[in-house]
C-alpha cells in the first residue's frame, strides 16, 4: 500500500458509507497513548466502529513544533509532576493494564512505527500495536532496538524476511513522517489525537466524546448524556 492510498483510507465517512471510522494518530512511548489504545478497542466494540492506526513520531512532531510539549513537561512543579504520576497510576488501574515508567527513559520509536506501518498493510496492525505497548510499559523493552522490534513482529506472525525487507525501506518511514504531517495540517500537536470525520480530539480522556461521536455517526439508536427523558 503507498502512502496516499494510506492517507485516503484515514478520510471520514458518513452513516450511510458503512460502519463509522476513527483514525488514531499515536506514538507508542507515551503511556496515556496506551491507555487510549486500550479504551478505544473497547470503544470501536462498542459501537461497530472501525480504528485507522496512524503511527505518527512523536518526536518528529514535537521537534517541528519546537519541542513545546517536550519544554512542558520539563517545567512542571514537583507537586504537579506527583499527581500526573499518581493520575497515571489511576487510570491504568481502571483500565486494567500495566504501566512502569519508573527509571524508563524516553526511547526512540521510529523502528516500531516503521514496523507498524508494515503490520497495517499485512492486516496485523491491532495485535501488532498492542505488542509493542506491552513490551514498553509491562517488559521494560528497548523498542528503540531494531532487534527487538524484529523479534515482536515474527511473534505477532509477520514473516520475519519480508518485514525486515520492508522495516528498512525509505517507504514506510516516508509514510510515518507523511501521517506526522498530515496530523500537524489538521490542527493536531501530538499524540493520542483521534478523528471522527474532521472532529479532532487530544488525550485518553476524551474517549467518552470520541465514543458519543461514534455513535451519532453511525445508525445505532443512542442517547447522548444530558438527554435522557427528553
Amino acid at each position: 500500500m503507498t502512502g496516499s492510498k494510506r492517507l485516503e483510507s484515514g478520510t471520514g465517512l458518513a452513516a450511510s458509507a458503512g460502519p463509522p471510522r476513527v483514525e488514531f494518530f499515536y506514538d507508542p512511548a507515551c503511556p496515556w497513548t496506551y491507555l487510549a489504545f486500550v479504551r478505544l478497542r473497547e470503544a470501536a466494540l462498542r459501537t461497530g466502529a472501525v480504528v485507522v492506526y496512524r503511527p505518527v513520531s512523536g518526536a518528529w512532531i514535537d521537534g517541528y513544533l519546537g519541542g513545546s510539549l517536550g519544554n512542558l513537561a520539563a517545567h512542571l512543579h514537583p507537586s504537579v509532576a506527583s499527581y500526573i504520576n499518581k493520575d497515571l497510576g489511576d487510570w491504568a488501574r481502571f483500565c486494567g493494564v500495566e504501566i512502569q515508567t519508573t527509571g524508563r527513559p524516553q526511547v526512540s520509536t521510529e523502528w516500531a512505527q516503521r514496523g507498524a506501518i508494515v503490520a497495517i498493510d499485512c492486516g496485523r496492525i491491532a495485535v501488532y500495536a498492542d505488542a509493542v505497548f506491552r513490551a514498553v510499559f509491562s517488559d521494560g523493552r528497548d523498542i528503540s532496538q531494531r532487534e527487538v522490534v524484529l523479534e515482536l513482529a515474527v511473534a505477532c506472525g509477520l514473516s520475519g524476511a519480508d518485514f525486515e525487507r520492508r522495516l528498512d525501506s525509505e517507504e514506510v518511514l516516508a509514510a510515518v513522517r507523511a501521517n506526522g504531517a498530515e496530523l500537524l495540517a489538521r490542527g493536531g500537536f501530538g499524540s493520542p489525537t483521534l478523528f471522527v470525520a474532521e472532529d479532532m480530539y487530544f488525550g485518553h480522556d476524551r474517549l467518552p466524546l470520541v465514543e458519543s461521536a461514534l455513535m451519532r455517526s453511525s445508525e445505532q439508536p443512542f442517547i447522548a448524556p444530558g438527554e435522557h427523558g427528553r
